[in-house]
């Protein structure tokens, strides 16, 4: 017997925090739906980053507020969800209301927890719990919705959490649509898996799967956002759009669907064993560029520039407009220029003027001539406004109150130091914030200056390995800054150096860039260790033994000897699928005396 459902998908753009402003727009988004159902992400009522707001009472009373509000204001009456913090007697879940004809009929509540979310969210026995809301004593958790004859399921299970096994669950109950209201973030190629995933599991179970992510609005301390709205069929995807790619907040689409007998279960498919072909050296076929993740180079940059420049347009968003400037040092090199690009980008997307952002160089008596040539020529080529400090008689003078005179590790980190400084005071003086151009690669090395290049007010570069800013400037030179491709390539082209010292090259002290790249993915990624990079470093990369043990001990040395330094990053995207980020990456004690 077929029957068909009028599905709605939105992820309107919201504010963290700010509880009427969501609330006022969830609302315009029902009063306008002419849908059966509309499905909102995770926490969209909140944001996903309250923090600890989060374990505040006020906070989850005026949420709960707000929520009322919504269902007692908005005129329409089908099926919706509010996405939000909820307590459940003394505890706190991270919740979903399910409302149809302005009455709440059910609570969902996430059951596989981050760690980050487990400080904040509860998960319990569901026996246990008497729930009322607004008056209503509720069933709660995972029971099938009734619409039009039709079974509708609900989870807030991340994608990457335990999906298979869940919509297995509720698949054995009978649902004939599944609503998943996702809080999942956008890396590199998370949209092709994405669908992929979602589209199997349409596929699997013979359902609608209903997706929803959090919008390009939600904050980008941490992740960058895409708003996914995906309606899948049959595994196959028929209707979708982002807020990202697209500029879409709604979709709609009336679906036919064949209801299901009572009797009726899904037919899960078993894996048939393959036998797998194996070779000699489980190494041999290993990419040296690890994080392109396959992708052709063009495309990984082109998403991976729109993620950087998503997550500029939040972090520009946030700030009071007498502080929406954006302040960079640049210095001829890869990491500024990117940041540089990635700033004019954002603020010409927001219709904000370029002489918003500030480019400031600030040579020494060790930069070289080309590079602050080529540091001009981009800060003019973007219409930034340019600013020139020399920092020698700042550095004289600061070297002469601490009566320092040897060219060492001081005499460096004074010249990183005072430009951070200048960059700072500046940011005071124009009404802005100092984006930080450190790269992944610096980061896990420690190849920044504490208190220096390290320290920042944004660091947009901080989850982009240096392989990858060439990848993206290479991209950036060829298809986005034609006028600036010569001044770019050469950029992307030189090697890199902090040119604290004359005629210094950072792969002097630390070896070559895609090496340790493949050495921090694998390390972070895949858990490798010594022997499966002694194993895997001469068969990538054609170096002997000898070498293979030196890029990984210096590594290793270096990664756990510095990690003091990440322990204060500032907030950052991150696009990748590792982090370094001591706030929900890797972590470890800054006082660590691992034996490497």
């Amino acid at each position: 017997m077929k029957k068909v459902l009028n599905i709605a998908v939105a992820t309107p753009l919201i504010k963290v925090g700010n509880l009427k402003y969501n609330a006022d727009e969830i609302i315009k988004v029902l009063d306008e739906s002419k849908a059966d159902l509309v499905l909102f992400p995770e926490l969209n009522l909140t944001s996903l980053y309250c923090g600890d707001l989060f374990l505040k009472d006020e906070f989850l009373d005026r949420t709960l507020e707000e929520a009322n509000r919504i269902i007692k204001t908005t005129k329409y009456s089908g099926l919706f969800t509010i996405g939000l913090p909820l307590k459940v007697n003394q505890y706190v879940i991270n919740g979903l209301l399910v409302v149809n004809n302005n009455k709440v009929i059910g609570i969902e509540m996430k059951e596989t927890l981050t760690l980050e979310e487990q400080r904040y969210f509860d998960d319990f026995i569901y026996s246990e719990m008497n729930v009322n809301i607004f008056g209503k004593d509720l069933d709660p958790f995972g029971v099938l919705y009734k619409l039009k004859g039709l079974y509708l399921a609900i989870t807030l299970d991340g994608m990457y959490g335990a999906p298979d096994l869940n919509n297995y669950y509720l698949s054995q109950l009978g649902a004939d649509v599944i609503l998943h209201a996702s809080g999942d973030y956008e890396v590199l190629d998370s949209g092709s898996v994405k669908v992929r995933t979602l589209t199997e599991l349409s596929s699997r179970f013979n359902q609608v799967y209903v997706y929803a992510s959090p919008s390009k609005s939600e904050s980008s301390s941490k992740y960058v956002y895409a708003g996914d709205m995906i309606i899948c069929q049959n595994g196959e995807v028929i209707k979708e759009a982002t807020n990202l790619y697209d500029n879409e907040n709604y979709i709609e689409l009336a679906v036919e669907l064949n209801k299901k007998s009572v009797f009726e279960r899904a037919d899960i498919r078993s894996s048939e064993s393959v036998e797998i072909p194996t070779v000699d050296n489980e190494f041999i076929n290993l990419s040296p560029y690890p994080f392109l993740e396959g992708n052709d180079p063009f495309v990984a940059a082109n998403v991976l520039n729109t993620l950087l420049v998503q997550a500029m347009i939040k972090k520009i968003e946030s700030m009071p407009k007498h502080l929406q400037k954006v302040i960079i040092g640049v210095s001829g090199g890869a990491d500024s220029t990117l940041a540089l690009l990635v700033a004019e980008q954002a603020l010409e997307k927001m219709g904000l003027p370029p002489t918003n952002l500030i480019g400031v160089s600030m040579p020494s008596e060790n930069s070289l001539e080309i590079s602050s040539k080529r540091a001009l020529e981009l800060i003019d080529g973007v219409k930034a406004t340019k600013l020139v400090i020399p920092i020698d008689k700042h550095l004289k003078v600061h070297l002469e109150a601490i009566n320092h005179t040897n060219l060492d590790t001081a005499y460096e980190n004074a010249q990183a130091r005072i430009r951070t400084n200048i960059l700072m005071d500046l940011c005071n003086k124009y009404g802005g914030f100092m984006v930080g151009p450190s790269d992944l690669s610096e980061i896990a090395l420690g190849f920044t200056t504490y208190n220096g290049d390290a320290s920042s007010m944004y660091g947009i570069n901080s989850g982009i390995p240096k392989t990858m800013v060439l990848t993206i400037l290479e991209f950036l030179s060829k298809e986005v800054y034609l006028d600036l491709e010569k001044v770019i390539y050469e950029v992307a082209q030189a090697k890199p150096s902090p040119e604290l010292l004359k005629n210094q090259v950072t792969e002097d002290v630390l070896g070559r860039y895609d090496i340790n790249d493949f050495i921090l993915y694998h390390f972070i990624k895949n858990d490798w260790g010594r022997p499966e990079f002694l194993k895997a470093l001469p068969e990538v990369f054609k170096i002997d033994l000898d070498e293979a043990k030196v890029y990984v001990n210096r590594f290793l040395r270096r990664f756990y000897q510095n990690q003091f330094k990440r322990n204060v990053l500032p907030e950052g995207p991150n696009v990748l699928d590792i982090s370094l980020n001591p706030r929900d990456g890797f972590r470890l004690a800054g006082d660590n005396e691992v034996d490497y």
